[in-house]
């Protein structure tokens, strides 16, 4: 019996890779879900392999009761991730409480090793539904922002910010993007956050951008997509940014630094010179590293280069996602090797 922890009612990022691993789950064992608020009232009599994901939050939150817990489960798989190029002493020493340990990138497990983490880590990278990497475009919600690039011969760049602002890199996107306006006119920011107001919305309308605002269903996020042309993974640290993967999916060339999790999925000629950072999550009690930041200028001539040549830059991102991402990061085959890892532990 599998009981998977995770964040069942406050829905962030972990909580959708958590429910297609459930979902994928379910093909081989009896799963139970439960959420990570909860975790601290558990007594299990059945002895399940407990799955926490994400591991290192809940796992300081409720340090004392699931150590008590460890005497009525059959072990602990942890799930969870490396924003930065190290982890902490205090997160290394929660790892210990685990049979092993699941991370998104080889680059995170990296991160793990080199701060001296010594229960078994497995890659285990996101995915995307077959639909994805198959479904023609087709625009619905966004019909008013097509309509305005037809008529005036844009291209769209699109951003996505969720939270961690310094850590997706918004700054290195303000900035790319006020050179981009002196020059070109016809490249357009399309900027998607949870909220409709800030300062650096103010600043992208004021330089002709459009903001989209609130939670996106999967349609509306994968219309974004397929209206967009340029996707800037300006990002300074993470374990994967799945928002990537989608944006290759999708046919948009994704630029990113050439130094990360990502470019276990790029393909190299969007990848951008980069300069390292001292830090990527500030004073952070689990990700105490470094990470990097695209080099502006370089990213700015970039984007004008593949504006200028968008036809041929699409068809190659179109090549290299079918012949290496499509067959690798889908759900169905990343299911598989979970249910392999977890086979292991029961």
């Amino acid at each position: 019996m599998i009981w998977y922890v995770y964040p069942m009612w406050h829905r962030v990022s972990f909580s959708l890779i958590a429910e297609r691993h459930v979902e994928q789950l379910r093909k081989y064992f009896r799963i139970y879900t439960i959420d990570e608020r909860v975790l601290n009232i558990l007594s299990p009599a059945t002895n399940p392999l407990l799955i926490i994901h994400p591991y290192f939050y809940p796992m300081s939150r409720y340090a004392k009761h699931i150590e008590r817990l460890l005497a009525r489960v059959r072990g602990i798989i942890g799930i969870d991730v490396a924003d930065s190029d190290r982890i902490s002493n205090l997160a290394v020493s929660m790892t210990h409480y685990a049979e092993c340990m699941i991370v998104p990138s080889k680059w995170s497990r990296d991160a793990y090793v080199r701060s001296g983490v010594k229960t078994p880590v497995h890659v285990l990278p996101h995915g995307l539904d077959t639909s994805w990497y198959t479904d023609p475009p087709r625009v619905q919600f966004f019909k008013n922002l097509l309509d305005l690039k037809r008529k005036h011969g844009l291209k769209y760049l699109l951003y996505f910010c969720w939270h961690s602002e310094y850590r997706k890199g918004l700054d290195l996107v303000l900035e790319t993007y006020k050179i981009l306006r002196r020059e070109r006119k016809d490249i357009v920011l399309m900027a998607k956050f949870m909220t409709p107001d800030g300062y650096p919305h103010m600043v992208i309308r004021s330089l002709g951008g459009i903001i989209i605002s609130g939670w996106l269903s999967e349609e509306q996020k994968r219309e974004l997509y397929d209206i967009s042309d340029i996707y800037l993974l300006f990002s300074r640290g993470g374990a994967f940014e799945h928002n990537g993967l989608e944006a290759l999916a999708r046919n948009n060339i994704v630029l990113a630094a050439e130094r990360g999790a990502w470019t276990e999925y790029l393909p190299q000629f969007t990848l951008l010179p980069c300069r390292p950072t001292r830090w990527v999550l500030k004073d952070n009690p689990i990700h105490c590293g470094g990470g990097v930041e695209v080099i502006v200028e370089r990213a700015v001539d970039k984007i004008c280069e593949i504006a200028d040549n968008l036809d041929d830059y699409k068809a190659r991102v179109k090549e290299y996602v079918n012949a290496y991402v499509k067959d690798r990061f889908n759900w169905v085959r990343i299911g598989r090797q979970l249910a392999e890892i977890i086979k292991r532990y029961l």
